[in-house]
């Protein structure tokens, strides 16, 4: 097989027709696949014995042409490179140098008739040479190939960057996202667990924090199969809206195709489920038919498939390991298609190898492993937010600076800086403050974030239409009225229809609703918020007839919210009112109410607030009262901030109310309700009502309300700890009950994220050297977590102290700490104790001190230690040498 680019074209003929003569040749007279890929794979890579590649500048950038060549050395052929371009000129670089650096090329750059006779006679030789291909160090031959795996296996190579939300111009590489991974381990788990693993008192289970509220621990995504007990490979992801579920399918369907992960599996099929409720693309059936598994890879991946390779591929799919990504459950749960039912439920539900992902609310499905997807740590945001800003260098002198003043900005506020942690958010945050700063306050909520958003973006249009933005939000909005009236009553339609996919049937019905003439509404899709979905097959060009979606769920709840506002402040608010009794505790609407009472909270309508909250509070009631809980958690979290709210009193009793109760008594499911509102609510657990509830509970003599109380402070984010919390947190390490006092050590560690804790260090100290196992660790776990906010002298003379500690996940995690406090750790004494850790017996702990030392840079540069490092580059440990080098760079 010849492979070029159709550039090459003149050159590659003139082989071709010498070669066809004693040769069997095959070649594609357009080059990079043009007549046909399907042919091109099968009658080409497929049948080939040797491939020879013709290579150019654009060869390598070819998608087409790396698709074959990839394809080749996945399959074991014999390639042979030939030059066309002058090496001094250029080289191959990338992912063309990884397959033929190792191999010496054929020169055809020199089109001389002598040249080309002597470099064709090479060629003919080496094609002719029985010799097996070589094995490319960096490649694994496939057994039985498939062409049509191999297509499916460079889209998601191709589909390699993660665009924007509000800039799709701009991404960044798939392999930069940021997806932390937790297993959640239920209560019934780890009962079963502890049966299993303590026989003599397999009677009695005893009540600690993580059997009640469950354990989360962190996995590599590499590692998520572990868990699976048996040869079956079925997994549950779930996450908050905009947490970066679909990100997390795209990434491990790449790293799967670059064979970076789960290479055990002959093919991944990646299913964005909303797309089976588009009707154009998956139409209703006749009765007693369904769509089939098969089906959904050729509508998402081989349109066009002709009869002998559907044949092919059906037969490759029967005899090959396969794993399902099926993402968005909940965006299809209440929107199930009849025709699709029996294909999710009886079919791809129950295949053995596949992961879904959905949104915690609206999956009633049983997993035997759950994992959550827990959002951007505080190092992520930072990486983040550096990231975003690097790319507007060119645009903006002070891109960096910028940059920096955000990070500043997100810190100074435990509001921002938790809904920061949400992905979808951030983006947000990066964008509004790559325009223009967010306004001066420290307090955002959510919702003003999105009605900050929308604003922008309405500024925007207006500036790319040279347009005067020098108006009140006020102004803007009256000018926008329309079509953001058309948005919102879209948006609520779709929620009240369950649906994300907005058929074409919807949008008339919307533009008859709201008088918003369809020769307008490209003005809509300029704004950014609502996307139309392109559908290639049949080249419909006209927009209103194309099926839509908004840019994220989000802000199809946000827009949903804006419209519920409006009915309410109407002249007939009935309807509404109706509504929110009937919907508030359907948690699909949660996010629809939370928006909805922080627009109210910005109105200054009182009325209206009050009527919402009448709704919201009065009958009907939940039986039990946890979705009652839930929803007025979540709904006030977006007013809590406003001293002027009359009901906020009134709210904060009852939840200080709901902590006393839920950590008084034994109901798990309880526990479990109000410890995940809690979590999600920054501003209401700040309240001081509910700081003194804390502190109150600690008093307690009750060992396992004490535990309890500890668990909760352990996962909420407080960000001005009262004195005297931190008082009672501190007399809690000393219980006699060591639960007790590992728990006032995450109670501590959580707290010294964010703050820093001066009054904890000593008695922390003293929990280490106590000895105690059970708190020993936690204690140590707890210094470190404050490293970087409480970077004290006497701080790192606790660390160094720890890092002469008999035990080793000690000395590794002080070790750990130091390296996160960086340069502020600069002292001689330190240097001095790193260089001694980095001949410590630990690999773990050398490793660390090489980090630790590389983080402290320019304050860190004397002999001893770049002798030091130097010595560590011959370590028996790659980690260690890798580490050592980077701090030395």
């Amino acid at each position: 097989m010849l492979s070029y680019n159709w550039k090459s074209q003149d050159i590659v003929k003139k082989v071709y027709d010498i070669l066809k003569d004693e040769i069997r040749v095959w070649m594609d007279i357009k080059g990079d696949m043009k007549d046909d890929m399907y042919d091109s794979m099968a009658e080409g890579v497929q049948n080939a014995e040797v491939v020879c590649c013709f290579m150019t500048p654009e060869y390598q950038k070819s998608p087409n042409c790396g698709l074959e060549l990839k394809s080749a050395q996945r399959h074991g052929k014999r390639i042979i490179p030939c030059m066309v371009t002058d090496k001094k000129v250029w080289k191959p670089t990338g992912w063309l140098d990884l397959i033929t650096g190792h191999i010496i090329s054929i020169d055809f750059h020199d089109t001389s008739d002598e040249n080309f006779s002597l470099q064709m006679k090479e060629l003919i030789r080496r094609i002719k040479e029985q010799s097996p291909a070589p094995i490319s160090p960096v490649s694994q031959i496939v057994s039985k190939p498939s062409y049509l795996f191999e297509l499916i296996r460079h889209e998601y190579e191709r589909n390699s960057r993660i665009e924007r939300i509000m800039n799709p111009s701009k991404s960044f590489p798939i392999e930069r996202s940021y997806i932390n991974l937790a297993i959640v381990e239920t209560k019934e788990q780890q009962e079963k667990e502890k049966k299993l693993g303590d026989t003599k008192r397999s009677d009695k289970i005893i009540s600690t924090f993580e059997e009640i509220y469950g354990t989360k621990s962190v996995i590599q995504v590499k590692d998520i199969f572990e868990k699976c007990k048996d040869e079956t490979s079925k997994l549950l992801v779930f996450g908050r809206a905009g947490i970066g579920k679909s990100t997390f399918c795209r990434f491990v369907a790449h790293q799967w195709a670059i064979g970076a992960i789960w290479t055990q599996y002959d093919l991944i099929v990646l299913i964005p489920l909303r797309r089976l409720t588009e009707k154009d693309r998956y139409p209703p059936l006749l009765p007693g038919t369904n769509y089939l598994p098969i089906d959904l890879i050729k509508k998402e991946y081989l349109p066009n498939l002709k009869k002998n390779d559907e044949k092919l591929l059906e037969e490759q799919l029967s005899k090959s390991k396969v794993l399902w990504l099926l993402d968005g459950y909940d965006e299809i749960a209440q929107n199930m298609p009849k025709s699709l039912k029996s294909l999710l439920f009886e079919q791809l539900l129950k295949t053995a190898h596949h992961i879904l992902t959905s949104r915690p609310y609206l999956n009633t499905l049983s997993y035997d492993v759950n994992m959550e997807i827990t959002g951007f740590t505080d190092d992520n945001i930072a990486e983040y937010v550096k990231q975003f800003f690097d790319q507007s260098k060119d645009k903006l002198k002070d891109a960096l600076f910028k940059g920096q003043k955000l990070q500043s900005f997100l810190k100074s506020s435990p509001t921002i800086w938790g809904i920061a942690h949400i992905p979808v958010n951030l983006e947000l945050i990066c964008s509004l403050w790559d325009e223009t700063p967010l306004p001066g306050t420290k307090e955002l909520t959510v919702t003003a974030l999105y009605d900050n958003i929308t604003e922008w973006l309405c500024r925007r249009y207006l500036i790319n239409q040279n347009s005067d933005i020098q108006m009140t939000k006020e102004d803007l909005y009256t000018d926008f009225r329309k079509e953001l009236t058309f948005l919102e009553t879209l948006a609520f339609k779709a929620m009240q229809n369950n649906t994300i996919i907005l058929g074409k049937e919807l949008l008339q019905k919307v533009f008859k609703e709201t008088e918003y003439s369809s020769k307008h509404y490209a003005l809509i899709l300029k704004i950014g918020i609502l996307k139309s979905i392109g559908d290639q097959s049949n080249g419909n060009q006209i927009e209103v007839q194309k099926d839509h979606y908004f840019v994220h769920l989000s802000f199809q709840e946000h827009f949903a919210a804006r419209h519920l506002v409006k009915a309410l402040s109407g002249p007939a608010p009935q309807e509404a009112i109706d509504f929110i009794k009937n919907q508030k505790y359907n948690q699909r609407f949660e996010l629809v109410f939370s928006f909805a009472s922080g627009l109210l909270i910005e109105s200054d309508d009182a009325q209206c607030l009050d009527t919402f909250w009448n709704a919201i509070l009065q009958e009907p009631l939940d039986l039990v009262g946890l979705r009652h809980m839930r929803i007025a958690i979540s709904c006030f979290e977006e007013s809590c901030l406003n001293e002027n709210f009359k009901r906020r009193n009134e709210l904060i009793d009852h939840i200080a109310n709901w902590i006393k109760y839920t950590v008084q008594t034994n109901h798990d499911k309880i526990s479990t309700y109000i410890n995940d509102s809690l979590k999600r609510s920054n501003a209401v657990v700040n309240q001081p009502k509910v700081i003194d509830t804390l502190i109150h509970l600690l008093t307690t003599d009750d060992t396992k309300t004490k535990e309890k109380v500890l668990g909760l402070i352990s996962q909420i984010t407080i960000s001005n700890p009262y004195p005297e919390l931190i008082h009672q947190l501190v007399k809690s390490l000393e219980h006699q009950d060591s639960k007790v006092g590992a728990g006032a050590c995450r109670a501590l560690a959580n707290i010294g994220k964010t703050t820093a804790i001066k009054d904890a260090i000593d008695p922390l100290v003293k929990a280490i050297e106590n000895g105690d196992s059970g708190i020993t660790r936690p204690a140590c776990d707890a210094l470190g977590e404050m490293g970087e906010k409480a970077a004290s002298k006497d701080l790192i003379d606790a660390l160094v102290k720890a890092l002469g500690n008999e035990d080793s996940y000690i000395r590794w995690r002080a070790c750990c700490a130091l390296w996160r406090m960086g340069q502020k750790a600069a002292t001689k004494e330190v240097i001095d104790v790193l260089l001694q850790a980095l001949r410590n017996a630990d690999s773990k702990v050398r490793t660390l001190a090489c980090y630790a030392l590389g983080a402290m840079g320019g304050n860190a540069p004397t002999e001893p230690v770049i002798d030091a490092l130097k010595q560590a580059l011959g370590n028996e440990n790659s980690d260690v040498r890798t580490n050592a080098s980077e701090a030395l760079c």
